[in-house]
C-alpha cells in the first residue's frame, strides 16, 4: 500500500501531470458596465466609434443577439458569476443581498470552479456590483484583488473642467446622472478605469503569473456619471450628434400599463426639457470610447505577453442603456436596448476569426462556456444558462435556445433569433417582431395571427419564481 501511494505520489508530480495542469488556457475576462449596443460590432448606433473592441472581435466570435440575465447591475453579475437565474435565486434588484440569499451563497462561483481546479484567479474592479463585492463578497473565488478585496474600484478623480452638475441640471433627475470633461490635466493612468486597465497590462506583460491564470478586469464606464477626458469628447462634434435612430414619439401608446411600473420614466423628459440630450449623447458616447482604448491597452499587452497564444479572451458588458427610447434614460425594461449586451470570445484552437452568430445567447452562458473550454465538470445542478462552445466550433450548428431576461418578481422578456416576447406579473404581454421591426415600435401581442407565435415563445417562461430574497 505504501509502495502504491508513493507510485501515485510520484505519477501526480510528474513532469507529464504538471504540464496537464498549464496545458489548460488562461482567461482574461473583461466586464464593461452600461455598455449597449453602441459599438462597431453590434452596429447600434453609426456614430459609435470602438476600433479596439472591433479589432478585438475580428479576431474571435462575436454573439450579436446576447441579452443580460437582468437589466440591472446587480442581480445581472449575480446572475453571471453564479450561472443561476434572478427567478431561482429571488436575486432581481441592486438592493437584494448576495450572503444573506442562502440560494446565492450556497453557489460556487464561477471563480470559486476555476480557483478550486488551480487556477491563480485575480481581479480589479467591477466585476460584482459594488456593494456586493465590498460589503459581503469580499473578494470571495480570488486570490488577489486590487485595490483590494474590499474595494473593487480604484478612487474616482474629482478634478473637472467646471463645477458639478457638469451638465448644470440641479432637478429631473438624481446627482449621478451627470456628464462632461475632467480638468485639462487629468490623464487617463489618473481616473479609476485606466487604474484598473493598468494593472491588468501589467499583470499581463510581468510575465510572473501562475499558470493557469483568471485575469479579471471590470471597467466602469460608460455607467453614470459620464465623465471623460476633454480629447474623448472631442471625437464627438456636438453639432454632429444625433437622436437615438430607435426613438419614436408616442412609442408607449400600445405597450402595457405594467411598463410603467418600471424606473427612470422623467429622467428623459427632464434631460430633453433642459436642452441637454444631444451633450448626454455625446458623453456617453465620449466614455465608451474611452473604455474601448482601455479595452485596447489590456488586449494589446496580452498580445505581447508570453501568454497569448493560451488565453481566452471574454468580453461582456453587464446590460443595455435606453438613452431615450420609449421614454427612458437607464437599463431598466425588457426591451432590446436594456437587455442587449457585448459578448466577445477569442478562444484560441476553438473560435474562428471574424466569426458571427445571431442565434440567442444570454450572459448567463458565460459560466458553462467558460467551464466547457477549460474542461471543468462544472457544479452539479446549478448551472442554467447555455455551452456557446457548441456554437464557436459550428455557427450553424442546430440551436433551438432562447435569451432569457428577468425584471423583478415574474416579469420576463424572450428573444429569439426573431422575436422578442414579454409578459409582465399582471399577464400582459408585448411582442415584436425584429425581422420587420428592429426598433420594437409595433406591438403585435394582440394580434390573433400570432397567438402560436406567443404560445411557443411562452414555453421558456420559467415556471418557479423564487420570491424577492433578503435586502442588504
Amino acid at each position: 500500500m505504501v509502495a502504491l501511494a508513493a507510485l501515485v505520489l510520484a505519477l501526480l508530480s510528474s513532469p507529464d501531470a504538471v504540464q496537464g495542469q498549464t496545458d489548460r488556457p488562461n482567461v482574461l475576462f473583461i466586464a464593461i458596465d452600461d455598455l449597449n449596443d453602441w459599438t462597431g460590432a453590434l452596429e447600434g448606433n453609426p456614430q459609435a466609434r470602438t476600433p479596439h473592441m472591433d479589432k478585438l472581435a475580428s479576431k474571435g466570435m462575436v454573439f450579436t443577439n446576447a441579452h443580460c440575465a437582468a437589466p440591472a447591475c446587480g442581480p445581472s453579475r449575480s446572475a453571471l458569476m453564479t450561472g443561476m437565474r434572478p427567478s431561482t435565486s429571488g436575486n432581481y434588484v441592486n438592493q437584494n443581498s448576495f450572503t444573506k440569499n442562502p440560494i446565492l451563497n450556497r453557489s460556487v462561483l464561477l471563480t470559486e470552479l476555476l480557483q478550486q481546479n488551480g487556477y491563480y484567479v485575480a481581479g480589479s474592479g467591477k466585476l460584482f456590483h459594488g456593494a456586493h463585492f465590498k460589503n459581503e463578497v469580499q473578494g470571495r473565488g480570488f486570490d488577489d484583488y486590487y485595490p483590494s478585496k474590499t474595494q473593487d474600484l480604484f478612487p474616482f478623480i474629482d478634478r473637472f473642467a467646471s463645477p458639478r452638475p457638469l451638465n448644470g441640471m440641479t432637478k429631473g433627475v438624481a446627482r449621478y446622472a451627470d456628464w462632461g470633461p475632467y480638468a485639462p490635466d487629468v490623464t487617463l493612468e489618473d481616473i479609476n478605469d485606466g487604474k484598473t486597465a493598468k494593472w491588468a497590462a501589467e499583470t499581463l506583460l510581468g510575465g510572473e503569473l501562475k499558470e493557469p491564470f483568471f485575469v479579471g478586469a471590470g471597467i466602469f464606464q460608460p455607467h453614470l456619471p459620464n465623465y471623460a477626458l476633454q480629447e474623448y469628447f472631442d471625437r464627438f462634434p456636438l453639432d454632429e450628434m444625433e437622436i437615438p435612430e430607435g426613438y419614436l414619439e408616442d412609442d408607449l401608446e400600445d405597450v402595457p400599463a405594467a411598463s410603467s411600473k418600471q424606473r427612470h420614466i422623467a429622467w428623459a423628459k427632464a434631460i430633453r426639457a433642459a436642452g441637454q440630450w444631444k451633450h448626454a449623447i455625446q458623453a456617453y458616447l465620449a466614455s465608451s470610447a474611452m473604455t474601448d482604448e482601455l479595452i485596447g491597452q489590456m488586449v494589446g499587452a496580452l498580445e505581447k505577453s508570453q501568454y497569448a497564444d493560451n488565453t481566452i479572451i471574454v468580453l461582456w458588458s453587464d446590460h443595455g442603456f435606453q438613452l431615450g427610447e420609449k421614454e427612458r434614460w437607464a437599463k431598466y425594461s425588457l426591451w432590446e436596448r436594456a437587455t442587449r449586451v457585448n459578448m466577445i470570445w477569442v478562444a484560441p484552437g476553438v473560435t474562428t476569426p471574424g466569426s458571427t452568430t445571431a442565434k440567442p445567447a444570454n450572459l448567463l452562458d458565460i459560466y458553462p462556456t467558460l467551464a466547457s473550454l477549460t474542461a471543468i465538470d462544472p457544479p452539479e445542478g446549478q448551472l442554467e444558462g447555455n455551452d456557446l462552445s457548441v456554437l464557436m466550433k459550428d455557427p450553424d450548428a442546430a440551436w433551438d435556445k432562447v435569451s432569457l431576461t428577468t425584471f423583478g418578481f415574474k416579469n420576463y422578456g424572450v428573444r429569439s433569433e426573431r422575436y422578442r416576447y414579454i409578459v409582465y406579473e399582471d399577464g400582459s404581454e408585448e411582442l415584436y417582431d425584429h425581422q420587420v421591426d428592429k426598433w420594437e415600435w409595433h406591438n403585435l401581442a394582440n394580434d390573433p395571427e400570432y397567438a402560436a407565435i406567443k404560445t411557443k415563445m411562452r414555453k421558456a417562461i420559467p415556471t418557479h419564481h423564487e420570491p424577492i430574497g433578503a435586502m442588504q
